[in-house]
C-alpha cells in the first residue's frame, strides 16, 4: 500500500508542462519598453530637431548634410529599435496565442514581415548619409530615387513593411482587445497609434508613437505581473 500511495502522489505532482518560456520576463520587459523608446526616440526627434522634411531627394539630402550628426544619431537610433520590436512583437503575439493560437501565430509572422521591411527602409535612409557628403547631390538624388523605384526592392522591403505590420498590429490588437488578454486600454491605445500614424500619417503636433510608447510600457507592467505562463511558446 506504501508503494501505491507513493506512486500516485508522485504522478500527482507531476508538472504538466515542463516547457520553458521562450522569451524571459526581463528581455520582454527590454525588447518591449527599449524598442518602443527607441523608436519612438527617432519619430519625435526628427520632428522636434530638424526641419520639416522635404519631398524633393535633392533637398533631403541637402537637409542631412546640414543636420548629419543629428540625423545620423536618430536614424541609427530607430534602426537599433527594429530588432527590440520583434523580439516585443513575437512577446505579445506569444501572450495572445495562450487564448488564441490562430490570431497569435497570424499576428507574430505579419509583423515579423513588417520588421524585415522597416530594417531595409531604415538601411535606405542611412544610405542617404554617405550620398549628402559627395558632391554631386543631383547625382546621388539620382540613385537614390531609382533605388526606392526599383519594383524589387519595393517587393522585398516596402510592401511587407506595409501590409506587415499594418495588418500585423490590427491582428495583434484586436486580438489582444476580442479575447481579453490584455486590459482593454493597452490594445486599443495601440489601435489609436496605427489609426493615427498609418492611416492619417500623424497630422497633429504631438507625435503618434507616445502611444506606442504609452501602450508598450503598459503591455510590459502588465506580463511582469501575470501569473500564467504568458511567454511559452
Amino acid at each position: 500500500m506504501t508503494d501505491i500511495r507513493s506512486h500516485a502522489l508522485t504522478t500527482t505532482m507531476t508538472p504538466v508542462s515542463t516547457r520553458q518560456p521562450l522569451i524571459g520576463p526581463r528581455l520582454a520587459t527590454v525588447a518591449l519598453v527599449g524598442g518602443a523608446l527607441l523608436n519612438g526616440a527617432e519619430s519625435i526627434g526628427m520632428h522636434l530637431l530638424l526641419p520639416e522634411r522635404p519631398k524633393a531627394m535633392g533637398d533631403q539630402l541637402r537637409l542631412v548634410a546640414e543636420h548629419e550628426a543629428t540625423y545620423t544619431a536618430l536614424t541609427v537610433a530607430g534602426t537599433l529599435a527594429i530588432p527590440l520590436m520583434g523580439i516585443g512583437f513575437v512577446v505579445l503575439a506569444q501572450h495572445l496565442r495562450t487564448r488564441s493560437a490562430r490570431l497569435g501565430s497570424t499576428a507574430a509572422w505579419l509583423l515579423l514581415s513588417g520588421m524585415w521591411g522597416f530594417l531595409g527602409i531604415h538601411l535606405m535612409s542611412l544610405m542617404q548619409v554617405p550620398f549628402a557628403r559627395s558632391g554631386d547631390v543631383a547625382g546621388a538624388a539620382g540613385a537614390l530615387e531609382a533605388a526606392q523605384q526599383d519594383p524589387v526592392l519595393g517587393l522585398l522591403f516596402m510592401a511587407p513593411f506595409l501590409l506587415g505590420t499594418f495588418a500585423g498590429m490590427i491582428v495583434l490588437a484586436a486580438g489582444l482587445l476580442k479575447t481579453g488578454a490584455m486590459p482593454r486600454w493597452i490594445p486599443l491605445t495601440m489601435l489609436a497609434f496605427v489609426v493615427v500614424d498609418f492611416v492619417l500619417r500623424n497630422p497633429g503636433p504631438v507625435d503618434a508613437h507616445w502611444l506606442w510608447i504609452a501602450a508598450c510600457i503598459g503591455a510590459a507592467h502588465h506580463l511582469r505581473r501575470d501569473d500564467r505562463p504568458a511567454l511559452a511558446a
